[in-house]
């Protein structure tokens, strides 16, 4: 039972959401540092040197304490150019605490999509799915591009409601743990609207970006993370991933789990536009590419209605122009380039999502800049 509690996520076909469950949070946040008792994993390796971050001051009149604490937060880091201005853990957890993602492992994802690209793996986001997925050519995606599947705008019929039983996304789950996730791609063969039309947020289609980097690649998935991000950024420890099955293949879409302070060091290296110091580690351009909205299905305010937020490839902008990743039950990498400014921050909601929290996050963000902006102005 306890197991079924955990996955709540995985497990829909079960019937019960997380706000069902008496003490959830607390459930949530102890079991959310260790997946590993769950499932099959990939190890992310470190490299032999740690990138520092330095500590700073902390950050005058905002109380990120309290914040944390009345949000179910477990975890959160601060860093503005680069320094550690604020880092606090909650819930038991600690600095060498190894948290669940849930979708943000999504923006991971594009990352490597983008590395492929310039490594020459991959031709073109341009190019049909299907030119790397043959399989795919009687399915609903014969005529959707890489770059639609990165903007969720594949037009691929799927429903992503989490405590809805006949979901599409509990179907898909199923077949993940089942050891099967990227044969779930092979049977989706309706369409809901025509390619590049209309956002539908779908984590099967970054199931489909994993079984794109699946066949370019002649390394896996997690060992290419680590070459190509993990070990350049510094990362203080291994991370993990889920696996679909032992031995088996990444479940893309999520289960990346890492220390919060590793979180962080991939948000700083979009914060300086792919640099790790003088070195470049993504592609020239990407950091731009990626992140802000290139079709009118994805701009900002046009994915829902009332919701302010536009999306890029895997990753969800706001009118600013800052960015970030998501994740269920509250994680995110906030990034603001123009403040060199990144808040890496874990949590333990009750519920897959809330607004309410989401709107306490964004209100912070807020706080933060503006102590920021008049420490800027004092200076």
């Amino acid at each position: 039972m306890r197991r079924l509690l955990l996955i709540a996520y995985l497990s829909i076909a079960a019937g019960a959401t997380a706000a069902e469950y008496p003490a959830q949070i607390e459930f949530n946040a102890e079991s959310f540092r260790h997946m590993e008792r769950y499932f099959p994993m990939a190890t992310v390796a470190r490299g032999t040197s740690v990138a520092t971050l330095p500590v700073g001051e902390p950050i005058a009149g905002v109380d990120l304490d309290a914040f944390n604490t009345a949000n179910a937060s477990t975890g959160m880091v601060v860093l503005h150019r680069g320094a550690l201005r604020y880092e606090g853990y909650f819930q038991g957890a600690t600095a060498e605490s190894r948290f669940t993602s849930w979708s943000v492992a999504k923006s991971f994802t594009s990352t490597l999509v983008g590395l492929a690209l310039a490594d020459g793996r991959i031709d073109s986001l341009e190019d049909p799915v299907t030119q790397y997925l043959p399989d795919l050519e009687d399915t609903a995606y014969a005529d959707v591009t890489i770059a639609q599947a990165l903007q969720m705008s594949s037009g691929v019929k799927f429903s992503e409601t989490y405590a809805d039983t006949e979901a599409d996304v509990g179907k898909y789950m199923s077949y993940v743990r089942s050891g099967r996730a990227n044969a779930y791609l092979t049977t989706r063969t309706e369409r809901a609207a025509p390619p590049g039309t209309k956002f539908n947020y779908n984590s099967s289609e970054t199931q489909l970006l994993g079984a794109i980097l699946d066949a370019v690649l002649d390394q896996s998935i997690s060992s290419y993370l680590s070459e190509r991000i993990w070990q350049p950024i510094g990362a203080e420890d291994d991370a993990t991933w889920f696996l679909d099955r032992a031995d088996g293949m990444e479940a893309t879409s999520m289960g990346l789990n890492a220390r919060l302070r590793d979180y962080a060091r991939f948000g700083l290296l979009f914060a300086r536009d792919g640099m790790v110091g003088e070195r470049r580690v993504l592609p020239a351009g990407w950091v731009t590419q990626a992140t802000v909205p290139s079709s009118p299905s994805v701009r900002v305010g046009n994915l829902y209605p009332g919701y302010p937020m536009g999306y890029q490839y895997q990753w969800w902008v706001l009118p600013s122009g800052s960015f970030e990743a998501q994740g269920v039950f509250g994680q995110f990498i906030y990034i603001d380039r123009t403040r060199d400014l990144v808040i890496a921050k874990t949590s333990a909601w009750p519920d897959f999502w809330s607004e309410d929290h989401e709107r306490a996050f964004m209100a912070i963000i807020a706080e933060i800049a503006a102590a920021i902006d008049a420490e800027a102005a004092r200076s």
